[in-house]
């Protein structure tokens, strides 16, 4: 995912620049509140929503940058005909200047970022924890956004999103197609294998190879909340993963891959050994993967699977 800060940070090397920010959207828009975009003189980075509602915010952008005498201005844009635009929604912008080598951006970086509005500009401060999560505060007040955002005191947003455990069994062709595709997610990820070989050379940062016989010890000591992926060269060590993992009873979700036959076999399996026959199998989900993608391909099933994985955790 876009870092914005750690690109600000770029762009503030250079020269000042514009901070773009959707501060409020209503009905059918191309981009939800919080959405970020960096303009310069001569740079662009980000996007917030593209067609001729970018262009002309790009346009202000760069008006606003020549101007010395304000750090933020609000403007409110209505998704229609004047502006070529479909979606007939009505969005709110925020345009912030950020000079060169903002002390903010030079700070060590924490979850919140919460920006100040007064008559004189704006200040930006991190913290560690904050309370109330929503987007703004209204003239002082912690509630969610609904007036004029002239009127806002301040903005609060959580920059730093942490990230998601994800345990991962088997580095085959399908478990290597599902690493690729997590690069950059929030997600941190535990891979297990048991075959060094099967291991790609390279992995992304945000995963940790694990390699080791025994997968049931991963699992046992994975983190509560967590969630699971199953694809292992062994149907028996499938079966047994589910059930170690079905009776920790914490799993947001645990993905089995395979076929409705599959799921069938090991429903019957687990109902008939005594040590699991009370496990909510429901929780199982088999086969894995947003509905309508039917490709076999390893990396057109780690499309699908990475797609449900994000259903599960939005809104977290």
């Amino acid at each position: 995912m876009w870092d914005w800060v750690e690109s600000a940070r770029k762009f503030s090397e250079e020269a000042a620049f514009i901070l773009v920010t959707i501060v409020g959207a209503k009905g059918s828009v191309p981009r939800e509140t919080g959405t970020k975009m960096l303009v310069s003189d001569c740079s662009l980075e980000g996007t917030i929503g593209g067609g001729n509602f970018e262009f002309k915010i790009i346009e202000q952008a760069r008006k606003f940058l020549k101007q010395t005498d304000t750090e933020y201005v609000f403007q409110s844009y209505a998704l229609g005909p004047l502006l070529e635009q479909c979606c007939g929604g009505n969005v709110t912008i925020l345009l912030e200047r950020i000079e060169a080598g903002a002390a903010f951006l030079t700070e060590p970086r924490k979850a919140f970022l919460k920006t100040t509005f007064t008559s004189r500009g704006l200040h930006k401060e991190w913290h560690d924890h904050y309370a109330q999560r929503t987007l703004f505060f209204v003239d002082g007040q912690e509630d969610r956004f609904e007036g004029e955002p002239k009127n806002a005191a301040a903005m609060l947003e959580q920059v730093s999103r942490r990230p998601q455990q994800l345990y991962m069994f088997g580095a085959g062709h399908v478990g290597r197609a599902v690493a690729a595709a997590l690069r950059d997610l929030p997600f941190r990820v535990t891979w297990a294998d048991s075959r060094e070989s099967e291991f790609p050379e390279r992995i992304a940062a945000n995963i940790e190879k694990r390699c080791t016989e025994d997968y049931l010890a991963v699992a046992e000591e994975a983190e509560p909340d967590a969630l699971y992926l199953i694809f292992t060269h062994s149907h028996l060590l499938d079966l047994e993963l589910v059930g170690k993992i079905l009776g920790r009873d914490d799993a947001l979700y645990c993905g089995l891959i395979g076929s409705k036959t599959k799921r069938a076999r090991f429903e019957k399996k687990l109902a008939d050994n005594a040590d699991t026959a009370t496990l909510d199998t429901r929780k199982l989900t088999c086969p894995m993967g947003v509905a309508g993608i039917t490709g076999k391909e390893p990396s057109v099933i780690a499309v699908a699977v990475v797609a449900e994985l994000m259903q599960q955790i939005d809104g977290l």
